[in-house]
């Protein structure tokens, strides 16, 4: 069960990032309006910092905790990050963070750019958590013979499992918007978060 549970979480995080990485030029263009060549910057360099910080506070901090309770916080994380980025704009205009950005010099106002940047940041973060303990139990509950075997079958189930979904939703950017996509995304991510939580994985 633990076995399972690591494969597809590590599955569904890797298909998550393929997707992301496809309708990530809608979103620079169209939600954030920025070039597309701008995008590495504003989303990657956060979200691969995100993995860097998790990753190290796990291994410093967290490493005697339930590798399926990190795992499940970490997918709960990714949906609720996935689910705010069409957002920033909606929580730039809101009372709170207008109420802050009067009492903040001009270069310090908090922008539609700072929340997304910090939510590649979380969602990095949130990542690490999937990544790091499912990665602990493959190596835990596989023998050195097997482990090979392992990843390759995991690297073959992320390729074909991957396949459908990126040309499901790059054709459903086009057709609905990539704000609705990434919505739906957030959204599903979460619900496989819960169920996890409070059905299939109750302990």
């Amino acid at each position: 069960k633990a076995l399972s549970h690591a494969l597809f979480s590590l599955s569904l995080a890797q298909i998550l990032i393929l997707v992301l990485a496809v309708i990530g030029p809608g979103y620079a263009e169209h939600i954030l309006r920025i070039k597309i060549e701008s995008f590495p910057t504003v989303f990657m360099i956060p979200a691969v910092a995100g993995i860097a910080i998790g990753a190290l506070i796990i291994g410093s901090f967290l490493h005697k905790m339930s590798k399926s309770t990190l795992t499940k916080f970490g997918t709960l994380l990714m949906g609720i990050s996935i689910l705010l980025l069409p957002y920033g704009s909606r929580v730039e205009s809101g009372m709170v963070v207008h109420f802050v950005n009067l009492y903040l010099p001009h270069f310090l106002r908090i922008t539609m750019l700072h929340i997304t940047v910090s939510l590649a940041f979380i969602l990095g973060f949130a990542t690490a958590f999937v990544f790091v303990p499912s990665n602990a139990v493959l190596q835990e509950e596989t023998s050195d013979e097997w482990r090979g075997k392992v990843y390759g079958v995991l690297n073959s189930l992320v390729g074909l499992a991957s396949i459908l979904p990126v040309v499901v939703v790059g054709g459903l950017a086009d057709l609905i918007g990539v704000k609705l996509v990434i919505t739906g995304m957030g959204i599903v991510v979460v619900l496989i978060a819960l169920i996890r939580i409070f059905i299939t994985d109750r302990e």
